[in-house]
């Protein structure tokens, strides 16, 4: 079965660049955004401009933007312009990230969302209990400034070291701190939202998914079966007292929990970073998102087995502690295993190998 393939690499002005992601911008249109050395490039490709040979012509058929500039990023511009501060990220018309040179980061989003950052930092204070948050130091309509947290991500063992499995003790000891009453009102997230989001990337992957597309929409009839036979209810049921098997463990997510979320310091302890996606969910949906994480990793060749199996080793250990359910952190890793496959099918360099993240749904 044919299907589109986003190239590994564009040509700029001459020089070669590797496409790092890619995300569905509109119709027949990608976004991506690419990388040279240290440098950071964002643009488009359009339909028939990446075929099934995985090769982009160099004749004006990329649509690039313009370096540090993004038309609908309006703080980009004005942050890059300043000595020292480095673009992190940049998904083109959507988001960008910045590190300023004082060490403080800064997100960029379109006109008026910036509000939506804030807010889920104020949602998010329920973490605070176990984990360091970034502050928001100043915003306005389009750019939050945050203040850096210490330590590294949970992402690299190397930089880790000694350190690797206390860290990944503390982390998890931290998160379960969370559950509980919530200080602040949250957003839903219940099963049913779980599914939808599901299904959203597989029909945005549709084009790139190739002989996985049945594949995964029997995956995902299957996961929906799981999630839906004991879901959450709606907060309408929760608050008034319709208890069920999926209600039990309610409480704070942070809904994209993973290894690059979580930084470490073996004086300040964890940190928790990006958590505008705060809400009220399953508990268990955060430890099944880490457990589909660490099994990527070993596939990805970044993590060994032997650092993974720690892992999982402590998400077990407060599965069991919390009173959680390990049938359903099984049920949301298997959710976000088939996510996972379809947010890497936008991604070239690890395309080739979302086989193997079906193939751990499967198990």
């Amino acid at each position: 079965m044919a299907s589109r393939v986003i190239p590994d690499v564009v040509t700029i002005d001459g020089e070669t660049w590797a496409v790092r992601r890619a995300w569905p911008a509109s119709r027949n249109r990608i976004a991506i955004e690419a990388k040279r050395n240290s440098a950071i490039r964002a643009g488009f490709l359009s339909d028939g401009q990446s075929g099934i040979d995985g090769h982009v012509d160099t004749d004006g058929h990329v649509d690039m933007l313009e370096e540090g500039r993004d038309p609908k990023l309006p703080g980009l511009e004005r942050l890059l312009a300043a000595a020292g501060n480095q673009l992190i990220s940049h998904r083109p018309g959507k988001r960008a990230v910045i590190r300023l040179a004082d060490g403080r980061f800064a997100k960029c989003v379109r006109p008026s969302r910036a509000a939506g950052i804030v807010a889920g930092q104020d949602r998010a204070e329920d973490f605070r209990n176990g984990f360091a948050l970034p502050n928001v130091l100043s915003a306005d309509g389009s750019t939050v400034v945050l203040s850096a947290l210490p330590g590294v991500e949970l992402h690299d063992p190397q930089r880790l070291g000694a350190h690797w499995s206390r860290a990944w003790t503390d982390a998890l000891d931290a998160w379960a701190l969370a559950a509980g009453e919530t200080v602040t009102p949250m957003p839903v997230h219940s099963a049913d939202s779980e599914v939808q989001v599901l299904e959203e990337w597989r029909d945005r992957a549709h084009e790139f998914l190739g002989p996985q597309r049945a594949e995964i929409d029997s995956l995902i009839a299957d996961v929906r079966a799981d999630l839906l036979d004991v879901g959450a209810a709606s907060a309408g049921e929760k608050n008034a007292g319709e208890e069920n098997a999926g209600e039990r463990n309610w409480g704070p997510i942070h809904r994209d929990l993973h290894d690059k979320q979580i930084m470490w310091d073996p004086v300040a302890g964890p940190g928790l970073l990006d958590v505008d996606t705060a809400c009220l969910g399953e508990r268990e949906l955060d430890l099944g998102n880490l457990r589909a994480h660490a099994r990527w990793r070993t596939q990805q060749g970044i993590w060994t087995p032997d650092y993974a199996e720690v892992v999982i080793r402590e998400i077990s250990r407060v599965t069991s502690a919390s009173g959680l359910d390990p049938r359903r952190v099984r049920t949301y890793e298997r959710s976000a295993l088939v996510r996972l496959a379809c947010v890497y099918a936008f991604r070239p360099r690890w395309s080739g190998l979302t086989g193997a993240l079906l193939d751990a749904a499967h198990e």
